[in-house]
């Protein structure tokens, strides 16, 4: 492929997928599942980092293992939090700007992945994998906040694919820089959601035997990269452990219960995540990692760069088909492999059967095949996304808690507050959806010098109470 025309398609994919991104992330209001938890927390951090808080001041009594309700607030790591934290700092409090560190990664993934599809395999592959990342609608629509786990698996998903970037070029280069890099990024990748992101060490492991290194040196730079990943990973955990014991212990606990209990309804059969990839990328996904099996196993000399982004794509769908709670962004971080896979695969029919002397039947089937590789991830990112246009329902509180911004003061607790997080969130207040209070906890928010106040939900407003 020319240079010139290369970088151009390059730079066109990435301008489809910033669109794509900023079009969709527009949305003037909080989303329901999970953002509102994640922006409120990440409004809270800038007060004080390392103290995560969801209800800010417990003005009445809380239950530390409701996650959705209580003050210190471990049910997610910190690092996507510290981030949106950060770009409120710079840039202020706005729904866009909760967005934009899943936006501006997501981006830049884009980027990654087609450097892992060109350096494993080539330019041309590269750029479809690209062109598949840039295109996903669930991709988009979960870093845009509308679909649950939203901004943590957007990060999760770009940092793993990071430290495997950098693994692979660790395995090309022997410099021990790239092990560390791995292992920086694997550690952001436990701080954004936890231990699958050990995954990256297998698969530093496979392009390393690919690349004939000898076992000394693989052991090294192997452990190089998950002693960089500890020294990043473990302070946080040893300091939410002295100092907010009890919550720490609980999450940790919670983290187990994810896999051997059904949680918040979200549940599914050992089909759930082979039958999700059908819906969330397309529906000739089976075929390029059946034949990419199929390819590694006839190799004489075998190419464990392959083995490597299946162990990526297979492994997980297995791990996670066992864990009793589903969610389809557990295995979000796989989609990388499963674009470059597909991208090979594409490349790999069309050099073996196109202008050869097969059938006519034969060659328009291959055609066909070919075309809906391509055309069936842009069809899903329109139904997703509509390119962009999509519009989802708007949560009418939303507006009617943001009018009130600046006109409550400071020490007020408001109740009879349907959604109390988003209303914290615009509001510098305290907010409960109950709408009574017991003697004792009158005389509490009395003596702490508390203003009281109940929302009215015809009218939109606060009127203060007795």
């Amino acid at each position: 492929m020319n240079v010139s025309k290369h970088i151009i398609y390059l730079i066109i994919i990435l301008l489809i997928g910033l669109a794509l991104r900023i079009s969709i992330s527009r949305d003037d209001f909080l989303h329901k599942w999970d953002e509102r938890y994640h922006a409120l927390v990440s409004k809270n951090l800038m007060s004080h980092p390392l103290k995560p808080t969801l209800y800010e001041t417990p003005l009445l009594k809380y239950d530390y293992k409701i996650w959705y309700g209580n003050h210190i607030w471990l049910h997610k790591q910190p690092l996507p939090l510290w981030l949106i934290a950060i770009s409120y700092k710079l840039f202020g409090l706005s729904e866009f700007v909760t967005r934009l560190p899943s936006l501006i990664f997501s981006f830049l993934a884009i980027i990654v992945t087609y450097l892992l599809g060109k350096t494993i395999f080539n330019k041309k592959i590269g750029l479809m994998a690209a062109f598949f990342f840039a295109v996903n609608g669930l991709i988009i629509e979960i870093g845009a906040g509308r679909i649950a786990t939203d901004h943590y698996d957007t990060l999760f998903l770009v940092f793993i694919e990071i430290a495997v970037l950098f693994a692979y070029y660790n395995a090309q280069n022997r410099k021990y820089s790239y092990s560390v890099l791995s292992g920086v990024f694997m550690g952001f990748a436990i701080l954004t959601k936890w231990l699958p992101c050990l995954i990256v060490l297998p698969i530093h492991f496979f392009f390393l035997l690919n690349s004939k290194t000898e076992a000394k040196i693989t052991i090294k730079q192997i452990t190089t990269s998950l002693i960089t990943c500890l020294l990043i990973a473990l302070p946080w955990q040893i300091f939410i452990l002295n100092n907010y014991p009890l919550e720490a212990r609980w999450e940790y606990y919670h983290h187990w219960l994810h896999v051997s209990n059904e949680l918040d309804g979200q549940n599914g059969g050992y089909f759930y995540y082979l039958d999700k990839i059908r819906i969330n990328y397309s529906e000739i996904v089976y075929l390029p990692v059946i034949y990419c099996g199929y390819i590694f196993y006839k190799q004489k000399s075998k190419n464990y760069n392959l083995f490597a982004l299946l162990f990526w794509i297979i492994i997980p769908i297995i791990f996670f088909s066992f864990v009793k709670t589903k969610m389809q962004g557990y295995i979000l971080f796989i989609c990388p492999a499963l674009f470059i896979i597909t991208s090979w695969f594409f490349f790999e029919i069309k050099d073996k059967f196109i202008n050869k002397n097969i059938s006519k039947i034969a060659i328009t089937f291959v055609w066909i095949l070919l075309f809906s590789i391509i055309i069936l991830p842009v069809r899903y990112c329109f139904e997703r996304t509509g390119f962009g246009f999509k519009k989802v329902e708007a949560n009418k509180y939303n507006y009617e808690y943001k009018s009130l911004k600046h006109m409550l003061p400071k020490k007020s607790i408001v109740l009879n507050v349907k959604e109390p997080i988003e209303f914290m969130f615009y509001n510098d207040c305290v907010a409960y959806s109950k709408n009574k209070l017991e003697e004792s906890e009158l005389a509490k928010i009395n003596s702490e010098g508390y203003l009281l106040f109940y929302y009215n939900e015809i009218s939109g407003t606060v009127q203060r109470g007795n």
